[in-house]
Formats: C-alpha cells, structure tokens, sequence
C-alpha cells in the first residue's frame, strides 16, 4: 500500500488520516504548521470554555463522519436541531422556526434556468421579488457584487433556499416534487414539510477541545506520524514525494500556486468581527438564528453551551459597538420562544473567512488541481478545497484517496 503524507491537521486533515488507515495506508504523516491539531475545528478557550466562532454540527447516529471518528475513541451526543431566521417583511421583520434560510414574499414559482456558474447567476433564476433582496443581502454580507462570488457561495451564505411566503404550500409543495431545479432553489420550513433528515444533530461529549484531544490520542494508536509545527515548503515537499505516495493536501492551497507557477486567486478583501458572550437563556440550546434583514450589523446568533455556562457568539460583517450589538442580539432572538440576558463579553475576534469563493477562485483552483494532476497523477488529493459542507469535504477527499489507491467506494456522506 502507497505511504501517505497529509499536509494540515485541521479535522479534513486528521478525517484524511483516518480514512487512508481503514482504506490500508500504514505509513502515513500528518504536517501541521501550528503547535496542535484541530484548524478551525479548534476554538479558543477561556476559562476552559469554548469561544465558538460559527456553529458546527455532526449528524445523528449513522453519520458517515462521526461514524468514523467514534471508531477511533470520539463520543457524540445527540440534540434537538433547533433554528430559525429572520427575514424582512411588508409590515415588520418576519421570524421563522425551524428554516435557516430567507423567507420572502413571492407571487409565483417559476424559475428561469441556470445560465452560468456565479451567484448573480444563481439569483436570477429567481423572479425580482426574490432576486432583488437576496442581492441586497450578499451585499451587506460580503461586500461585493452576487456575479463575483460563484454560485456555491449560497451554501455557506445560507441562502441556497428560499421560502417564497406568497406561495400556497401545496403549489410550493408539488412545484418541489415535480421540478428537481425548484427543489433545489425553493425550501419550506421543517415542521411544514414533514423534513425529518436534520431534526437530530450531535457535539462531541466535552466539546471540541476534547474531540481533538482523542483524535491525536487516535491517530499516535494507529501509527500516523504527527509533526506539529511543521511547515510544509511546497516547492521543497513537491520536488521529494516519491513516485509512489500519496500526498493529500488538506491545508489552503494558496502557497501551491507559486510552486506550480499558477496565479493565485484574490479572495473579497472582507474582515468578519465574532463576539461570544456569557448569557441567560430560557430557550433550546444549542439554537442559531440567520439574519437576512440586512438591518444592523449581525448575520448571525449562535447559542450553546460549555463547561456549564450557556454562550452566546454574535458573527457580524463589521466590527460594532457593544450597546448596538446588543439590541442586534436581542431583536434577532425576540421572535423565539426564551427569554435573554446579556452577561460578560468574553473574546472577540476580527478576521477574513475562506468561505466565500469568487467565481475567479473556483476557476483558479481547478487549474491548481489540473497542473497537479499533471505532476502527481492520481496521488495528489485535494483537500475539498471549494466545498463548505463537512459531508461534502468527507466525501470528496474518501473517493480520491480510493482512486489514489485503486479500491472501490465503501463508504459514502449523507
């Protein structure tokens, strides 16, 4: 079986490891540039408890991804997967449980085709009334034009569905059955659609922190190789990988490009602020709210607990004040069941997001990937660089290390 090298120890890096050991891999190394693993999987501590920046889930039990990790020691719990979001309304801010997406007025559910691969693309399949506030909302949210950012940028926008209100529920209902691009452009919120698929969803028992702790206990019990602080040098690292191995690259790519004498892609000049509090709350937990209003400067809250104490993290587009972040908070949550108090500001933190691909990105890194399947053949691995979803990532990295290896598929993401 071919050696394996893995180029970053975030969780699509150690799931890598994983997943090269079941395929038969014995000889694998795991480079990390930082003192630990865990990448952005690993938030910042204080007081020992997590200052969460995002929300991040695993699925119920069955779950491809956590499957795995609970093979190699990690424990899970299940929860009630509970959101909602707000929307701008005729008469005043619309809340909805249940829909992480935007809900808006609509007179009707035809759609135009899909005529390129941008977001502006993707939003003009959508008649005006649709169309015109979803643009208005990336602006707010990004910073830049819909047609910059390729039309995967929905996802982590969270606007890769719509509830267009204006709809009857069984027009909205057959429309979705019946067309598979209305399917994928419209939505309806869970308890009106008898969607069961995401109701459960799990966290690692003891919190993240904990899960890298046992996925490093892990990967040293099968033999993988961790080097933490290791900067991986790419024009060094391609030069020396021997015909034979495999080398998966789950780190940013960016530094690859000069290495292959490729331009490197510009991703939007836009700085997100994250603000975690401790709080009071009557309502489920763990629970986030998505903000479409554009109104204030909060896209989204997220609620959870650690260590004991209940936390609040408030992601904005801009840095902003502490007594208008709070009225943001709390006119986010006023339309859910819970009552709120705001506590101690704990961490804050002002910084880009690789989550937002332009167009030119997409385009960028698929010439990446050919000039390096040029090189390295089948034994180059991407780390799933375009995609958000970790079920997504898993998958896409399990089918090219099968292909590196020449196995079949045995495993598949939900």
């Amino acid at each position: 079986m071919k050696p394996v090298r893995i180029v970053g120890g975030g969780l699509t890096g150690i799931l890598a490891a994983f997943q090269a050991h079941r395929l038969g891999a014995r000889q694998i190394e795991l480079h990390e540039r930082l003192d630990r693993l865990g990448g952005v999987a690993l938030p910042k501590l204080e007081n020992g408890r997590e200052m969460r920046e995002g929300c991040i889930y695993f699925g119920p039990e069955g779950d491809p991804i956590r499957t795995l990790l609970e093979e190699h020691g990690a424990i899970f719990e299940d929860f009630d997967n509970r959101f909602g979001s707000v929307s701008p309304g005729a008469y005043g801010p619309v809340y909805l449980d249940d829909f992480g997406g935007p809900a808006l007025p609509a007179t009707k559910t035809d759609l135009q085709p899909l005529s390129g691969n941008s977001l502006g693309d993707r939003l003009d399949c959508y008649e005006d009334a649709l169309a015109f506030p979803l643009a208005r909302y990336v602006r707010w949210h990004v910073g830049c034009a819909p047609s910059k950012l390729h039309a995967d940028a929905a996802i982590p926008l969270a606007i890769n569905r719509v509830f267009p209100t204006g709809i009857p529920l069984d027009t909205l209902s057959a429309s979705k059955r019946a067309d598979g691009h209305a399917n994928e452009l419209f939505g309806i919120p869970r308890s009106m659609w008898n969607y069961s698929s995401n109701v459960q969803a799990s966290l690692p028992v003891g919190g993240f922190t904990s899960l890298i702790d046992k996925c490093r206990e892990a990967l040293d019990a099968i033999g993988v190789e961790v080097n933490e602080r290791s900067l991986a040098r790419p024009n060094k690292l391609l030069s020396e990988i021997a015909p034979d191995e495999v080398l998966v690259w789950a780190a940013s790519p960016m530094p690859l490009f000069k290495a292959v004498g490729l331009e490197a892609p510009k991703a939007p000049a836009k700085k997100f602020a994250t603000y975690t509090f401790e709080v009071d709350w009557t309502g489920a937990k763990p629970f986030y709210v998505q903000n479409f209003t554009t109104d204030g400067s909060c896209f989204r809250v997220y609620i959870y607990e650690s260590r004991g104490a209940t936390l609040l993290t408030a992601e904005c587009v801009a840095e902003t004040e502490s007594d208008e972040l709070a009225k943001d908070i709390r006119f986010l949550l006023d339309g859910f069941e819970g009552e709120l108090k705001i506590c101690d500001q704990l961490y804050r933190s002002i910084k880009p997001r690789w989550l937002y691909h332009t167009v030119d990105t997409v385009n960028k890194l698929g010439e990446l990937r050919t000039a390096l399947g040029a090189r390295l053949g089948d034994n180059f691995v991407a780390g799933a660089w375009e995609a958000y979803a970790k079920g997504a990532k898993f998958a896409e990295v399990e089918a090219d290390l099968q292909k590196a290896f020449g196995v079949r598929m045995i495993a598949k993401a939900s």
